[in-house]
């Protein structure tokens, strides 16, 4: 018995469980570890297109890989199932990814100073790469493998291109081509900032973050374009779960660092124009009545020299960032 058996298949499923598995206790174990922060910094706050995003994002994301994870994990998935499952799961999928190329795009778009040519651009990438995840999930080609035993003695939902052809591996290859855009978009972008001395504290953040985001994301990509180029139906899934939770992870956690850099600046800059007003009206006994226009004037070149909060520059950041950008 143990000779008609292919060991290598069975190694294989267990690394792809234990990859989905791990995959998802991580997106599971950054949610719980950033509630706290979701709460105050989003559902505390008032209604914006990026609260809403962000709140399809984290939620959305959370349930389609524990329902992915939970499949993989089932010791005896019959046929029936197996084809719903990868069905969905290309839909899903495709639904995950331009939710986070979304995200990805409004963070450019705001380092960009809302340029209607990168708007028109984005606008485009998003209806040309929804297009292309439509053909592979409604037309896909003869010859697909898609099976609950992709092996003798081995239950799990497998599945995988043609023999000596491709197919689904031309996916990964869309969003390789898609990360690329935005990664020379971004790099440009930090190289213009940096030639120039220009950017707040939170436009330097979100090329910081976003150029880091990139890098790493693409390295998981680029991986799993690999697998699928191999296209062994026991190993194709090893690395989409962290494609699929990964992405989520970073795309959160950047709107969460653009939030909490916002209202803590905010908060900052408030205390100390109070601090100002209090110092100024209690040392120099005519400052109140001075005219309003040169009061502020004086309260502002102190609060722009001032140590101890933010630069002018980079309130203004924030501000044009939250009140334009919707985040």
């Amino acid at each position: 018995m143990l000779g008609t058996l292919d060991l290598d298949a069975f190694r294989h499923a267990r690394l792809v469980r234990c990859y989905q598995l791990a995959a998802t206790v991580l997106l599971v174990y950054e949610y719980l570890l950033t509630f706290s922060d979701e709460i105050e910094l989003f559902w505390k706050k008032r209604w914006s297109f990026g609260k809403c995003i962000f709140l399809w994002s984290r939620y959305y994301s959370l349930f389609f890989n524990i329902g992915n994870a939970f499949v993989f994990l089932q010791e005896h998935p019959s046929r029936h199932f197996c084809d719903k499952f990868f069905h969905w799961q290309n839909t899903g999928a495709g639904l995950q990814v331009i939710t986070t190329h979304i995200i990805l795009e409004l963070r450019l778009y705001a380092m960009y100073q809302s340029s209607r040519w990168i708007l028109v651009l984005f606008v485009c990438m998003t209806m040309l790469e929804a297009a292309v995840m439509g053909v592979f999930v409604g037309f896909p080609i003869a010859g697909l493998q898609g099976t609950n035993r992709p092996s003798p003695g081995l239950h799990i939902c497998a599945d995988g291109d043609p023999p000596h052809r491709h197919w689904v591996a031309y996916y990964w290859t869309c969003l390789l081509t898609i990360e690329s855009v935005l990664l020379s978009l971004s790099c440009y972008k930090a190289f213009i900032y940096y030639r120039r001395g220009t950017g707040g504290n939170i436009m330097r953040a979100l090329t910081r973050d976003s150029l880091l985001y990139y890098l790493f994301i693409f390295g998981i990509y680029l991986g799993n374009q690999i697998i699928w180029l191999h296209n062994d139906i026991t190993l194709n899934e090893l690395g989409t779960g962290f494609s699929f939770c990964i992405s989520a992870i970073l795309a959160n956690r950047l709107m969460l660092s653009v939030r909490s850099m916002y209202f803590n600046g905010e908060s900052q800059t408030s205390t100390i124009t109070l601090e100002t007003r209090h110092v100024y009206s209690s040392a120099t006994p005519g400052f109140l009545s001075l005219p309003s226009t040169l009061r502020t004037d004086v309260e502002s070149g102190c609060r722009g020299t001032s140590a101890r909060g933010p630069a002018l520059t980079d309130d203004f950041d924030m501000t044009v960032f939250e009140e334009e950008r919707g985040f």
